[in-house]
């Protein structure tokens, strides 16, 4: 999916936002082990994922989301906005069985 200059602009304000509220909330490990996640380009449901700790999880899923919630806020072709729908119930789902 091609997305506008101005929404990945957008995008990536508010994912480093909610990366930077991870990053408090989290040790110094689990820090490095966020860092080299997201640097690996592995997708959260992955093996990679799967072996990450589950505060570790919860701030990979949050950063989708927030991107999910801006592509699904600025879409206009329906049926992107209906996959994103789907993806943003599905991270929501991985969400709440992380905790």
């Amino acid at each position: 999916m091609k997305v506008k200059p101005e929404v990945q602009k957008e995008i990536q304000k508010l994912q480093e936002k909610q990366l930077k509220r991870t990053m408090k909330l989290l040790s110094g490990s689990d820090k490095k082990s966020l860092t080299t996640f997201l640097q690996s380009g592995s997708t959260p449901g992955s093996k990679d994922f799967r072996a990450l700790k589950p505060n570790v999880q919860r701030g990979v899923i949050k950063l989708n989301l927030t991107s999910v919630d801006v592509m699904l806020k600025r879409g206009k072709n329906p049926i992107s906005k209906m996959r994103l729908k789907l993806a943003k119930f599905s991270y929501e789902r991985m969400l709440k069985a992380t905790t």
